[in-house]
């Protein structure tokens, strides 16, 4: 089928490829990390090195990447393979008053705003923090100014909730379904372009 699709590309096609930073130090915690700097866990740091291993030979052009240090550790192993840009607007949804919180403590401290925030999590902004539809418009800006013309492989290392965007939008679906998304971590998503067209390959993979 993808044979029958590829006469779509009329130009040069590039791969891009977004993963999720490896497991974080906290996950047993389940909280919401958001914009927070949280390290990496002993297996995240072994997913790192092979997500390092699996794409060192994809012929990766440049790295883009959340300055947040989950993401870093992947990042910065590419400094002699790629050319690497950390960018402000690939970092996770700050989550405001919910940060560093686990969802029963936020019902317990914070009742009237965990209502709300079920009621409507891509459009409502939680207090000192953005919401779903914030996150949407600045990845939306850096597709538009990052991607506008495509010249080599690159390589994404984000967020999950940055990435369900960058899906939904890759894909023109309707921005409310990136919650139908899942993204593990260390998980690789693989799409092809020529600029114009998109071919989604892969969501949510893993190496392990």
């Amino acid at each position: 089928m993808e044979k029958k699709v590829s006469y779509i590309f009329k130009e040069t096609v590039h791969n891009i490829y977004i993963i999720r930073h490896p497991e974080v130090k906290n996950y047993k915690d389940n909280v919401f990390n958001g914009s927070m700097d949280v390290d990496l866990s002993e297996s995240g740091y072994r997913q790192a090195e092979k997500l390092y291993n699996f794409f060192k030979d994809k012929n990766i052009g440049t790295v883009f990447s959340s300055p947040l240090k989950r993401c870093r550790i992947v990042t910065e192993k590419f400094s002699n393979k790629a050319d690497i840009i950390f960018d402000e607007k690939l970092k996770e949804r700050n989550f405001g008053i919910f940060e560093s919180l686990s969802w029963d403590k936020i019902e317990k401290m914070y009742p009237n705003d965990a209502k709300k925030f079920l009621s409507d999590p891509f459009n409502y902004q939680v207090k000192n923090g953005e919401s779903f539809f914030d996150v949407y418009n600045r990845i939306k800006n850096f597709i538009n100014n990052r991607l506008q013309k495509i010249e080599s492989n690159i390589l994404i290392v984000s967020h999950g909730g940055v990435n369900r965007v960058f899906i939904s939008y890759l894909l023109e679906m309707n921005p409310k379904s990136i919650l139908k998304i899942s993204q593990d971590y260390a998980c690789i998503n693989h799409f092809q372009t020529d600029g114009n067209f998109v071919l989604c390959k892969l969501i949510n993979g893993r190496l392990d």
